[in-house]
């Protein structure tokens, strides 16, 4: 690809992170774009686009709005340093950001900008954006009357600096820092919901913790076999939230607790109470529901205990949806370019990573509205589709005229489907080899259950009467 005009970048280093010049930095005149991209982005921003800089007692050549447009640009261009992508950004602005609208010339100003307003502009904007994200969900059509959204963690490489190191530490693999994400995500879209941030040995059972109260409540929550534990669940049943979880041999449950006869018909219900805590906390009752059978049943936690609104069938083929959150990390790591993080400093790590994840949502909203306008089903959106189709408008939108460059981000975001073709061969490769960082084969074992004892009952008897 031919390289792009740096007309905007100079040899300054960082002086334009704060401008004295009382009339450039403007956030009452972003309004109105050529460039298409900018156009497309500038609508999930608006929760910034009149926010001052929250730190800088002058006027600021960049204001809250320029430093996340920049950084959403600099995410949609992978395989580069930052200040190159920072460039390409500029580059990209400049047909907008001109004369009284100008923006700092500098990555170095750039990132000054993006620390100084972070605490301010990220809480603010994620607050807007799970406002937007809401909209879109309504436009997603149910599967058996739920909304499906899947929780799950994952690792991001980082340059192995002492920083990094003293900030996220070290994780399991022992090779270099790593940040630990865990993201709430709908699974048939890609949809980001909620995330969190931390170290590399955070805890993603905390986090979901953390993120329960913004749960939808009409939705059904997904996850694998590492979100266990009466804390985890018993968080999500009061404060209201449905969930469906893959448990294994690890988890410990009890049945035939309460003395009602209605109850003790029902095989499937079964009683989430830790033998240490039961003089503190009240029994949880969920369903057990065994999915599949032979070599490997998979078995499933919930708290719908009605099976009218989720049958053993409908639990079976909702749960092998949760692999959305997989494909959506994927996404995230590969496509986008984020499986290792460029910034040497901590904070600046976080930064990238928090507007990279930002940036996702975005893409998929952009998508779902695309495909809204389009008459079809949102459920068939490709999230690559959509970055491929945006990175082509970052490097040619500014080439001719910008009707036109319009029309063809609009079409090619309509075109952002899945494949069709039914899939006749495993994609897994043949000749993947083994190392010791290679999985070992998955082996499902069933929970442990085992009957309430006579002191259990009529402690669990104390309670249910307490409650009534």
């Amino acid at each position: 690809m031919a390289s792009l005009p740096m007309n905007c970048l100079s040899g300054q280093k960082g002086r334009d992170a704060v401008n004295t010049e009382r009339s450039i930095g403007s956030a009452r005149s972003t309004s109105l774009y050529r460039h298409p991209l900018l156009v497309r982005i500038s609508g999930f921003l608006s929760s910034i686009e009149s926010m001052p800089d929250p730190v800088a007692r002058r006027r600021v050549r960049w204001t809250p709005l320029a430093t996340g447009l920049v950084a959403i640009l600099m995410a949609l261009d992978p395989g580069c340093p930052l200040a190159v992508r920072c460039g390409d950004a500029l580059a990209c602005m400049a047909i907008d950001f001109h004369r009284r609208r100008r923006v700092g010339k500098t990555y170095n100003g750039w990132i000054k900008a993006l620390e100084r307003q972070g605490p301010a502009v990220g809480p603010a904007l994620k607050v807007d954006l799970r406002r937007q994200a809401h909209a879109r969900l309504e436009r997603i059509p149910r599967t058996a009357g739920w909304r499906l959204l899947a929780v799950d963690g994952t690792k991001e490489d980082l340059p192995r600096t002492r920083d990094h190191e003293r900030t996220f530490g070290i994780a399991g693999n022992g090779q270099c820092p790593q940040a630990f994400v865990t993201a709430v995500v709908e699974v048939q879209t890609g949809l980001l919901w909620d995330w969190r941030i931390d170290h590399g040995r955070a805890s993603e059972k905390a986090h979901l913790i953390q993120m329960a109260p913004a749960v939808p409540s009409d939705a059904l929550l997904l996850a694998d076999g590492n979100f266990i534990g009466y804390r985890v669940w018993s968080t999500l049943h009061t404060s209201g939230k449905h969930f469906l979880i893959r448990v294994g041999g690890n988890v410990n449950l009890l049945t035939g607790l309460w003395p009602d006869a209605t109850l003790r018909r029902d095989r499937n219900l079964v009683y989430a109470w830790p033998r240490k805590d039961q003089q503190r906390v009240p029994p949880l009752t969920l369903r057990l529901i065994q999915v599949g059978s032979g070599k490997k049943p998979v078995f499933l936690l919930t708290n719908v205990l009605d099976a009218r609104c989720l049958s053993r069938r409908t639990a079976g083929a909702i749960y092998r949806l949760r692999w959305g959150v997989e494909l959506f990390y994927r996404t995230l790591k590969r496509t986008l370019g984020y499986a290792k993080l460029r910034s040497k400093a901590s904070r600046r790590a976080r930064l990238e990573l928090e507007w990279g994840l930002i940036t996702m949502a975005i893409v998929a909203m952009m998508g779902i509205d695309a495909l809204a306008r389009r008459g079809r089903d949102p459920r068939r959106l490709s999230l690559a589709s959509v970055l491929y189709a945006l990175r082509a408008s970052l490097f040619r939108g500014g080439i001719g005229p910008p009707r036109q460059a319009k029309a063809q981000l609009s079409r090619a975001l309509e075109l952002a489907v899945k494949d069709d073709y039914q899939r006749k061969s495993a994609k897994r490769s043949r000749h993947r080899p083994i190392t010791r960082l290679t999985p070992r084969p998955l082996v499902l074992k069933p929970p442990r259950l085992r009957p309430a004892t006579i002191q259990e009952r009529k402690r669990a008897q104390k309670y249910k009467q307490t409650a009534a």
